[in-house]
């Protein structure tokens, strides 16, 4: 039994060797990918979360991943040192859209890939996805064909069933959120609807018989379509 562990840990302990041409290889192998990838999210994305420095660190961390499996090779003491090391890392930067999670496990998919020597898996994955993404973009899969929006109105007091008469032109839902008295006027107050857009109908009208009432002050636009990841 003792000859058939150490027999087994001989063989876990074997560290292939990487040439130093293996390795720009790889790492240039994955910055092109990465360059690939991150262009690709670029072009789809949507929506005012867009940062640049996530598009950097795509690329950043598909090399890092591909040097880590380098080093590790085979070796599990290699390995388990290293989640001991990055056990420490503490990352705390909120990701708004789940999409931007998933981009980063295609990226440390792609980078162990890379770093196993996987090249042509990598290549393959990479081309599927991207395809598969920018389909998914052409053809809006998952985006609702409601348009929602929240208004903000400032109107004179009693002006409720004015304004439910106007919505009632250009939308197929309406719902009532909450309403603030203001305290500087006795007079006026700010109702916040949620409402959604019959077919073919667009903000720009219901906007503009709004603020052509005289009850009413003000319209905000708060939230736009659903689909924007605000």
């Amino acid at each position: 039994m003792d000859e058939l562990i150490r027999e087994s840990l001989r063989d876990f302990n074997t560290i292939g060797h990487v040439s130093m041409l293996q390795f720009f290889l790889a790492l240039s192998l994955n910055f092109i990918l990465m360059v690939v990838l991150s262009k690709s999210y670029t072009v789809t994305h949507s929506g005012y979360s867009y940062s640049k420095s996530f598009v950097q660190s795509m690329v950043f961390v598909g090399i890092t991943i591909t040097l880590i499996m380098i080093i590790i090779g085979s070796n599990i003491a290699r390995a388990f040192a290293l989640v001991g090391a990055m056990s420490i890392i503490r990352f705390r930067n909120p990701v708004k859209d789940s999409r931007d999670i998933v981009f980063i496990f295609m990226a440390m998919a792609i980078g162990m890939a890379c770093g196993t020597q996987f090249y042509l898996y990598a290549v393959i994955f990479t081309l599927f996805i991207v395809a598969i993404n920018h389909i998914f973009h052409v053809i809006q899969f998952g985006e609702s064909s409601n348009n929602t929006y929240i208004l903000k109105v400032n109107m004179s007091k009693g002006s409720h069933d004015e304004a439910t008469s106007i919505f009632e032109k250009y939308c197929f839902r309406t719902s009532l959120i909450s309403i603030d008295r203001l305290s500087s006027s006795q007079d006026y107050e700010e109702v916040i609807y949620e409402i959604d857009l019959k077919k073919k109908e667009k903000y720009e009208k219901l906007l503009s018989d709004l603020t052509s009432s005289s009850n009413i002050n003000s319209v905000n636009l708060l939230v736009g379509e659903s689909n924007v990841n605000v």
